[in-house]
């Protein structure tokens, strides 16, 4: 989400700019709360329902993880904090929600001076199992499309919707249909992933391997896009 406050939910939509900064400026400012959208709502929901959903926050440069980019916080004070970024994008990270209502300000420095974007990461609270039943996990999609809804606030009418949950490490996965037949899981960016709608006849998800996670995500990308 930008200044227009308008959330760009998965390409093909084109994302724009995180900062609006002129094409040569090398080091970029902005308020923290622009960076992490939705943050200070997570922060603010029960101990229970922030267990269940893991929310992380990834910079990404020209489509892909920026190289050689440091960031950190400057609060009103003058305190500064550095926050790190992995080589996924993650920031290792996040503000306070003292800082996020402060409106701290974030500074970007890097190499590229082209614009940045945010991706917000969805993880499921509990571990995937080798085998599970597929409406509970057809629930943990319904539950997390409800808490990010929630964190939306008053945009919650145009929040995205995840639509599948993928489980990385799990290498293939299949689905035991109430029938007893058997159908394979599709590959999400090499990922098992399941989709409620497109099998509603699922009764269990069986994989090769132990899912590392379990990720939400849409038709066509991990997480939430905003620009």
């Amino acid at each position: 989400m930008t200044v227009s406050r308008r959330i760009l939910f998965f390409a093909p939509l084109a994302v724009v700019p995180l900062l609006a900064q002129p094409a040569a400026a090398a080091t970029r400012e902005t308020d923290v709360s622009k960076v992490f959208v939705f943050l200070d709502n997570f922060l603010r929901m029960s101990p229970a329902e922030r267990s269940r959903l893991k929310v992380s926050f990834y910079l990404t440069q020209n489509g892909k993880p920026p190289k050689g980019v440091r960031a950190w916080i400057i609060d009103k004070d003058g305190t500064r904090t550095d926050v790190p970024i992995a080589a996924d994008g993650r920031f290792e990270r996040e503000p306070t929600l003292r800082q996020l209502v402060e409106k701290s300000k974030m500074v970007f420095e890097g190499p590229d001076r082209n614009g940045f974007s945010v991706r917000i990461g969805l993880v499921w609270g509990s571990k995937p199992a080798i085998e599970m039943d597929a409406q509970k996990v057809a629930d943990y999609l319904e539950d997390a499309n409800a808490i990010v809804k929630k964190a939306a606030g008053k945009f919650g009418m145009v929040a995205p919707k995840m639509v599948q949950v993928a489980f990385p490490g799990g290498g293939s996965g299949t689905a035991v249909l109430a029938n007893g037949s058997t159908a394979p899981l599709p590959l999400f960016k090499g990922m098992p992933a399941y989709n409620p709608g497109a099998l509603p006849a699922a009764a269990k998800l069986r994989f090769a391997k132990l899912p590392l996670r379990m990720e939400f995500a849409g038709p066509k990308h991990s997480g939430v896009v905003f620009g």
